[in-house]
């Protein structure tokens, strides 16, 4: 049993919507938390009853609230503090890497078939942009050899290897340090979105060996949309430049003059550009402190690996599901239901009160399950998709026997 079992009710109570619904989207964004929304509804209703201009306020707790942020974002991510820029969002991360590269005609990117768009679009703007050659490598059933099919492609032009770390399609956990280990060879920068797997598994960018990390708020931390962060390798700095430079990118007081000279802020600070929305701070930072010190990462970790486990056995045993996620995968559990298209599925459950989302490329559905979860969510959702098929069913026979009275009545024969 999970060490997180005994508290899961009041776990489950922190967090209202699940007493709604059963909650299987975390992968798009995970339920809020009374704490987390609280801290948010504080700042705004001082904003509101105070305006937004006090600069003492501001110093006083905003500026707190940002270090500490860090500092809990470096943590979670098994970093150093200077190495990490709080973001609004995983793309933005992403985009800091691709644009952070001084690209020349000619030289390669490396990406995989499985990526997000919020990956893959930049990779494309830089590639019209610079005549970039792209490599697209395929997962392939087997993530574990995905390390040799990157190590066959790489080159010496090659600058830039984006990947994630866990599959947004079907949760499949990709061999970052071996990736990072064949990059390095070739003095590649390999950069990392962690959409997926912030909150849903241990990290460790250091031991993995990566370049840039980038991670959001919204999904397994479960926090507000708007924050997120973006690791960077304390020595690959130097080879990061700024792109979109703001105030929050340069050292404070003198860090710039009128002849274009500016000194970046130290450490990865330099890549946070300008005013961000303090109730999200707040309510960011609550999010993690609830779950490293009231949660605990390392149970939060086993408790989404166990509920994931069940999801797969009950989803199995469901006549007419296939499972698609690989046996070995993070929160994220795919499947298809034969003969029914996975965003009446969506819909159909959404009625039930289960709430799931559809995948629209290669088409499937897609489970999330997290710490937070517990095996009624499962059995909703398994109950759910029994009702849907007997429901198509029923509607199906209706339908054939409506059509077969109506061709007999005129006069037809009927084989």
């Amino acid at each position: 049993m999970s060490e997180i079992q005994p508290q899961k009710s009041r776990i489950r109570a922190h967090f209202p919507a699940l007493a709604e619904v059963a909650y299987l989207n975390t992968g798009s964004a995970g339920p809020l938390s009374v704490g987390a929304a609280g801290a948010i509804a504080s700042r705004a209703e001082r904003e509101l009853r105070h305006g937004r201009a006090d600069l003492g306020l501001q110093h006083a707790e905003d500026q707190p609230r940002l270090a500490e942020l860090r500092q809990r974002f470096a943590r979670l991510l098994g970093a150093d503090e200077d190495e990490i820029a709080l973001t609004p969002n995983t793309t933005h991360g992403m985009n800091v890497a691709v644009w952070g590269v001084s690209w020349r005609p000619g030289d390669e990117v490396i990406t995989t078939s499985g990526e997000h768009v919020g990956a893959l679009l930049p990779i494309y703007a830089a590639v019209r942009r610079f005549g970039l050659s792209l490599r697209m490598v395929t997962i392939g059933d087997n993530p574990s050899a995905f390390a040799e099919r990157v190590a066959g492609v790489l080159t010496t032009r090659t600058r830039l290897v984006v990947l994630s770390h866990v599959c947004y399609g079907d949760g499949s956990v990709l061999p970052i340090a071996a990736v990072a280990r064949a990059a390095s060879r070739v003095g590649a920068l390999v950069a990392v979105d962690g959409a997926q797997s912030a909150g849903a598994l241990q990290v460790d960018v250091h031991a993995l060996g990566v370049d840039l990390y980038s991670v959001p708020g919204q999904k397994w931390l479960c926090g507000p949309e708007g924050v997120g962060a973006l690791y960077v390798r304390r020595d690959r700095l130097p080879e990061v430049s700024q792109t979109f430079v703001g105030f929050a990118s340069v050292r404070e007081a003198q860090g710039f003059d009128e002849t274009g000279y500016f000194i970046p802020s130290a450490g990865a600070r330099r890549f946070e550009v300008g005013t961000v929305y303090a109730p999200t701070i707040h309510g960011m930072a609550e999010s993690l402190r609830y779950l490293e010190e009231e949660v605990g990462y390392r149970s939060a970790f086993e408790a989404t690996q166990a509920i994931t486990r069940r999801c797969r056995e009950a989803l199995s045993a469901v006549p007419g599901v296939s499972l698609l996620s690989p046996p070995a995968h993070a929160g994220l559990t795919a499947f298809s239901v034969a003969g029914i298209e996975p965003a009446e599925v969506v819909r159909r459950l959404s009625e039930r009160r289960v709430v799931i989302r559809s995948i629209p490329y290669p088409g499937h559905l897609r489970a999330s399950t997290g710490f937070f979860n517990d095996e009624s969510d499962v059995d909703r959702l398994v109950e759910g998709l029994v009702d849907v098929q007997k429901d198509l069913s029923a509607t199906v026979g209706q339908s054939t026997a409506s059509q077969s009275a109506t061709v007999g009545a005129s006069g037809v024969e009927r084989k």
